[in-house]
């Protein structure tokens, strides 16, 4: 699935996968730092079946992969993933921002881009999941009215690695019309459900 035209933000730019940006996104996704809390594995785990998917990321009919990106160089910083159901009411997200841009803001900026995205198609509702650890990820979900539904489990693919999760949902048609979602924090949503503590 693709999108019809970039997301375009203040400093950056959400635009689809193409073939060139895998070296980037594996580099972030397999680096033991940058993708611990994702579960893509370490390069060592990479089979054949996880190579293919790799490999036609670009000709997937199961969601948006994008790469998101300095508008002003057109340097890569991270990628986002949109999966929507059938009727693309309630769509599934992922990101991930290279360890060289944390603490940027580009994840809120990204974030904010898509809800708006996702918000003007029709979209009703955004989930994501999130390990209890990933203090971080777990952090801007909040910040952007996200709340946690339910507790999870994921592991690392083909590795003995797992990790408690949050599974969070934010539901767009709260939002007031003619209001946009907040785009690099900017908090016009309600505030989210309290945080559940860790057991």
């Amino acid at each position: 699935m693709r999108i019809d035209s970039p997301m375009r933000g203040e400093r950056i730019l959400v635009r689809n996968y193409e073939k060139s940006d895998l070296e980037f996104l594996t580099g972030m996704w397999f680096h033991e730092e940058n993708g611990k809390y994702m579960s893509d594995p370490t390069a060592e785990y990479v089979d054949q079946a996880y190579q293919k998917a790799l490999d036609t990321l670009g000709e997937s009919e199961l969601g948006y992969y994008l790469v998101i990106e300095l508008a002003d160089t057109g340097e890569s910083v991270g990628s986002f993933c949109m999966f929507p159901d059938e009727r693309e009411k309630v769509y599934d997200i992922g990101y991930c921002i290279h360890r060289k841009y944390w603490k940027s803001g580009y994840g809120s900026e990204a974030l904010g881009l898509a809800l708006e995205w996702i918000r003007a198609r029709g979209g009703e509702k955004v989930t994501a999941e999130v390990a209890v650890g990933n203090l971080a990820s777990n952090a801007l979900l909040r910040k952007f009215g996200f709340a946690v539904e339910r507790r999870a489990e994921f592991s690392k693919y083909h590795m003995d690695v797992r990790f408690d999760s949050y599974i969070y949902a934010r539901m767009l048609t709260e939002l007031p019309p003619g209001r946009e979602c907040p785009v690099r924090g900017e908090l016009r949503l309600q505030p989210a459900q309290p945080f559940l503590p860790e057991p």
